[in-house]
């Protein structure tokens, strides 16, 4: 993941944090969420979906490079590495989720 990708999911979790924030106060107007605010299901739906577009960047310039239409090997790697970390950010976000649900099953209330 680039530097600007995290700083864009970075910014993503602090608009969910505001608006968590938020969700107590009475909103002027209308009923309706704030603009820009976005839900946790939005939140890693986009995640999702920037981390399939990385490692299709990276297959596609794999394929491009083995088959020669690209000689730039430096783009290759920092496409591969790209999807890696963003993969792997990926699945250690699963991972606290998984951890964060069996904990609420362990509770008893």
């Amino acid at each position: 993941m680039n530097p600007v990708a995290a700083n864009s999911a970075i910014s993503k979790i602090g608009q969910l944090q505001e608006a968590r924030q938020n969700a107590g106060k009475p909103m002027s107007g209308s009923a309706a969420e704030p603009s820009g605010a976005l839900g946790f299901a939005d939140l890693i739906n986009n995640y999702v979906q920037q981390t399939n577009v990385a490692q299709r960047a990276s297959d596609s310039a794999i394929e491009s490079f083995a088959t020669g239409k690209s000689e730039n090997v430096q783009q290759v790697v920092l496409a591969m590495a790209n999807a890696e970390v963003s993969f792997q950010m990926f699945m250690e976000i699963r991972n606290k989720l998984i951890d964060s649900y069996n904990e609420l099953m362990r509770m008893q209330f």
